[in-house]
């Protein structure tokens, strides 16, 4: 008698997981395809919609991230130790 190492519950929920998101990824199958005259689902262009408002986010990010680090190469420059220094170089 073999016995079994409690891996083969994981390995079935695991192949059940992976064939409904292959399922999912590829669409439906011949046998649940809509007719020729179907309208289209209202949902059908979501993966424009999530990719715009990504595209608005990373520009908006980008944007902070850029004006942010310009700023502090001002406040180097107009740094009151900075200013000190050329000032006390020019004296001696």
């Amino acid at each position: 008698m073999e016995e079994s190492n409690g891996t083969e519950p994981w390995h079935q929920s695991l192949r059940a997981v992976l064939s409904a998101l292959n399922q999912t990824l590829h669409g439906p199958g011949p046998c649940t395809e809509r007719p020729a005259g179907a309208t289209r689902g209202r949902h059908d262009n979501a993966y424009m919609y999530i990719l715009f408002v990504m595209t608005l986010f990373a520009a908006t990010v980008g944007s902070l991230i850029l004006g942010y680090t310009r700023s502090r190469k001002v406040d180097k420059r107009s740094d009151p130790y900075h200013v000190y220094i050329k000032n006390r170089v020019s004296m001696i």
